[in-house]
């Protein structure tokens, strides 16, 4: 009977104080591996967001640099650079222009407007507001018509009522700011503001440039809110939800700019009411708009040289 006593007490089970550390220690190890697979994903999720918001940047660049390397740069050629007043001003906001590009280029590059490919188009490039309310959101539409129409995208009336019908060509959404800008010839510095008339004596600008700040439709989807009530005064504030990949100088809040200082997820509003927008106050949860920025330049033929 001794040996059998001695195999039942070497099959002792575990005591509760084993079963309880050995539960703990399983614990720990289980969060370790679930943290570290949410963070993996996270990183995976962040960089396909930045991949999509890449591609369709790097789409409406090659789009650009097509319609901009087809300008027509004989005597009938002309391009305007300037903004456009989209929404006028109301209930003590300030008045929201937004930019445009207008142009004439050979019709090979708009098949839609010009199937022989053999006269000259008008291009419009214009950034209109998005239809959703109560944000600064805007979209950049591309618009194409033979130059030989009745009314030409040169007329204010024309090229607005075109805009604000929403026809054309959708090129970028979710845009919460973008600049055109004209490189010259002589090294000044890029102008927002300019005008070649057709027969003028003078050349082109040397590249068309494009400033854009843009919200990815992932961001849009899943946004970043505010964890407090927002003041209309500089003042302390933080930050709620997916932390961005790069986090910009300059959000949006609604309808108001607001430049940034300090690490995630606490920041200084610095500076309120930026780009022409109106310092407020914003709710605690309200979706804050953290854009990626993006620059590309689009080269005209012959450096902007006027041709015969």
């Amino acid at each position: 009977m001794r040996p059998l006593a001695r195999i039942r007490r070497g099959r002792r089970g575990m005591t509760l104080a084993e079963v309880l550390v050995a539960l703990l220690l399983f614990g720990i190890l289980a969060a370790f591996v679930v943290g570290v697979v949410n963070s993996v994903l996270n990183l995976w999720q962040a960089g396909e967001r930045r991949g999509r918001g890449d591609l369709v940047f790097a789409a409406a660049t090659e789009r650009l640099r097509a319609d901009v390397g087809a300008a027509h740069l004989g005597p009938r050629g002309w391009l305007t650079l300037d903004t456009w007043l989209a929404v006028p001003e109301e209930d003590g906001r300030p008045a929201w222009r937004l930019p445009r590009l207008r142009f004439l280029a050979d019709g090979a590059i708009a098949p839609e407007a010009d199937p022989r490919g053999r006269a000259s188009v008008e291009v419009a490039w214009i950034v209109v507001p998005e239809p959703a309310p109560g944000t600064r959101l805007c979209r950049l539409l591309r618009l194409v018509q033979p130059e030989s129409a009745p009314r030409s995208f040169r007329e204010e009336g024309w090229i607005t009522a075109a805009a604000r019908s929403g026809a054309g060509l959708v090129v970028m959404d979710g845009l919460s700011h973008l600049e055109f800008f004209a490189v010259g010839n002589d090294a000044d510095d890029p102008l927002a503001v300019l005008q070649v008339a057709s027969y003028a004596p003078f050349g082109f600008p040397r590249a068309i440039g494009m400033h854009v700040e843009r919200v990815s439709s992932g961001a849009r989807r899943r946004p970043v809110t505010l964890d407090a009530d927002l003041g209309d005064a500089p003042e302390p504030f933080a930050l709620r939800g997916p932390p961005p990949f790069a986090m910009p100088e300059v959000m949006l809040i609604e309808r108001e700019f607001v430049r940034l200082a300090g690490t995630w997820p606490r920041f200084q509003a610095s500076e309120r009411g930026l780009r022409g927008s109106q310092p407020a106050e914003h709710r605690r949860g309200t979706p804050v708009w953290l854009p990626e920025r993006a620059t590309c330049t689009a080269p005209l033929p012959a450096l902007g040289r006027r041709l015969p």
